[in-house]
């Protein structure tokens, strides 16, 4: 063998070793518990958030059920992945199915404006105004959607330990009303917070970009829904309690942060399965 091809041979093998000794980039995984009060007694599911990188997977385990649905966020692509384990299949949401669906909805909803209008316009003033809000009560859709209060959220000052942390509390107002009360840790007080700052709070933006484009949203839509991630990019920090509150002032979801934890994550897992078909999300 020349001395070129001992080298090629050499250098062959040392870049093997390096790949076999180079050490694993563990990615981190979040475990947040989420207790629904509306339900009697609470049922209590687990939410895995998995971060890599530029990925955060999103998964809900409940108890004696299998895992059916995935949701896989790229927030280098700015998309969201839905994998519907059961019916081994995917969609993905980005701002061009976003368009989509704002298309389509506004078009359904001009077509059935179309047709009530068509359907009454044979019928007498004094019984129309009556069948306009019977019908209006039955396919709500064809009503302009009503304006509500921006969302407001609140620093308490607040402080004290919770599930370990140390913690800030924040408050979300909405027409004079607590909805939510968060306690929120800094980012490096919670194991591999830092590397997964970023794509949390770009997950966060993504989905109030995602809300804002639905049609009829508005200026005052809220997603104060439950969801413990769509706020991140505003309370700077990782909420580890986060409760949602009835018009009552009863708890309605509460979510906790229960461990976080480094571990070895398949490159795989962030993408959908083998053998799983596309669908598109507003399709025919």
């Amino acid at each position: 063998m020349n001395h070129l091809g001992q080298f090629g041979s050499w250098a062959a093998g040392l870049g093997f070793f390096l790949l076999a000794t180079a050490p694993l980039h563990a990615g981190v995984v979040y475990e947040i518990e989420v207790k629904d009060y509306e339900e009697s007694p609470p049922v209590t599911e687990s939410v895995q958030a998995a971060v890599e990188g530029r990925y955060l997977k999103l998964g809900v385990v409940s108890p004696g059920q299998p895992e059916e649905v995935d949701s896989i966020f790229n927030s280098e692509l700015r998309e969201m992945v839905l994998v519907d384990h059961k019916e081994k299949s995917y969609m993905v949401m980005n701002e061009a199915s976003m368009r989509q669906l704002a298309g389509q909805v506004n078009s359904a909803m001009s077509e059935m404006q179309s047709q009530m209008e068509q359907m009454l316009k044979d019928v007498p003033a004094g019984q129309r105004a009556e069948i306009e809000a019977m019908m209006k009560r039955q396919m709500p859709a064809v009503q302009q959607p009503t304006a509500r209060p921006r969302d407001e959220l609140k620093k308490t000052g607040e402080r004290a330990t919770k599930s370990g942390y140390p913690c800030v509390k924040y408050e979300v107002w909405n027409g004079g009303r607590k909805i939510r009360e968060v306690w929120v840790t800094d980012w490096s007080n919670i194991e591999g917070g830092e590397e997964a700052a970023s794509v949390f709070e770009d997950m966060a933006g993504f989905f109030r970009e995602m809300i804002a484009a639905m049609p009829g949203a508005g200026e005052g839509a809220s997603n104060s829904d439950g969801n413990i991630f769509d706020i991140m990019d505003k309370v700077d920090g990782f909420p580890v309690i986060s409760t949602e509150y009835g018009d009552d002032g009863s708890k309605v979801v509460e979510n906790t942060l229960v461990s976080a934890r480094r571990q070895t994550i398949d490159p795989d897992a962030f993408e959908p399965p083998g053998g799983y078909k596309r669908q598109e999300m507003f399709g025919p």
